[in-house]
């Protein structure tokens, strides 16, 4: 009787080895068809068509993008860039001109997709939820738009991504949605002129959403396809410098890429003014100043009593001055993109090698200064 117990047991401890070992290979098996990397920033998955997903765990969401290209996430805390909330991350995808993502928090459940002050013919939209009806709700507190009355309205709800979420849509500049995770996160995607930011936005959705398969099929072999003949900067090359010190790769069938040729140009628009640093410059709301020397310009987004918010732009070889003919070049490597900046009298923004300072403000013209000192108090 003893002996046939410790049969059993024997028999009983057998197979639950032979149990684990089945759970640990077929662990191990999933890991091994959905691998994942982890950053400090997010979780990608390996998946198909080329395209990883991107996991935002700060902020529960998702979306799919080309695994040829880099995220870039960026924190900060600006106020001023959406009104009514706060820009507290951007991911940037890509190089610069492609798509990014801007991540705005707002406790009064709002949002405006253009600073206050900011450049004409753009409208601002302004949405905002309405607890009452439960609906969002638009309006222009600055301009209209040419399709619209300007009216207080409910908003157009009827594009969504693949997993449901409103695209609320925007008169920013170029390609922008505007994505209400809930009433008061949002996340704005938008692109640079160089991209399709409504292909990716269409892939997001919040991470416990369970998304159709032949839905996420379709819209992942739509993004592939759209990369493959608008994004030349996605296809692999190998990088190589070119004279003037900027690194471009090979000539492809879908890519194009070919060292820039010196600049001639001399022209200047009207509002733009040209120096080197350091000097001083003089702008009106709307005027750009190309620091020539510095390879940086930035234009006077808006103009108060005591604030001038400027936006500055670094030039590499994917862009140029605006008063430069349009670059023939795609790019391998690129610049980190500067978050527009408040300054007041007296303040300086400052890098590794300049600084802007705001001196004076009078008759609706600024003064800046620039510094290329890299040591500014």
């Amino acid at each position: 009787m003893i002996e046939d117990m410790k049969n059993q047991r024997g028999k009983v401890g057998t197979w639950i080895l032979i149990v684990l070992a089945l759970l640990i290979i077929g662990g191990g098996a999933y890991f091994l068809i959905h691998r994942q990397t982890f950053s400090p920033t997010g979780i990608h998955i390996a998946n198909t068509y080329g395209m990883v997903q991107y996991t935002d765990p700060d902020f529960g969401f998702t979306f799919w993008y080309p695994s040829s290209l880099q995220i870039l996430p960026t924190t900060t805390k600006d106020t001023t860039s959406f009104p009514g909330g706060t820009l507290v991350k951007t991911l940037q995808v890509g190089p610069p001109g492609g798509v990014m993502i801007y991540i705005v928090n707002s406790t009064a459940h709002t949002i405006t997709d253009e600073q206050n002050g900011h450049a004409s013919p753009i409208a601002q939209t302004k949405y905002f939820y309405n607890s009452t009806s439960q609906q969002w709700m638009v309006s222009y507190p600055e301009g209209i738009n040419s399709t619209t009355s300007g009216a207080t309205t409910t908003a157009n709800i009827s594009n969504t991504t693949m997993s449901g979420l409103i695209m609320l849509p925007s008169g920013r500049r170029f390609d922008t949605s505007i994505i209400p995770l809930s009433t008061t996160n949002f996340l704005v995607v938008s692109d640079g002129g160089g991209s399709n930011a409504t292909v990716l936005a269409k892939t997001i959705s919040l991470v416990e959403t369970t998304v159709n398969p032949s839905v996420l099929s379709a819209a992942l072999q739509t993004e592939t396809d759209t990369y493959m003949t608008a994004q030349p900067q996605a296809c692999p090359a190998t990088a190589k410098e070119c004279p003037d010190g900027s690194y471009v790769g090979p000539t492809g069938p879908k890519c194009t890429f070919v060292c820039p040729s010196p600049s001639t140009s001399t022209s200047t628009a009207s509002n733009v003014r040209q120096l080197d640093a350091p000097g001083n410059v003089f702008l009106q709301q709307g005027g750009i100043a190309e620091i020539r020397n510095k390879s940086f310009y930035f234009t006077l987004q808006s103009l108060s009593s005591s604030l001038a918010i400027i936006q500055i732009t670094p030039v590499g070889c994917w862009n140029s001055f605006p008063s430069d003919p349009p670059p023939q070049i795609r790019c391998m490597i690129a610049t980190v993109l500067i978050p527009p900046q408040t300054l007041s009298v007296g303040q300086t923004y400052s890098t590794a090698n300049y600084a802007v300072t705001l001196t004076q403000i009078n008759n609706g013209t600024a003064t800046f200064s620039v510094n290329a000192s890299s040591v500014v108090q």
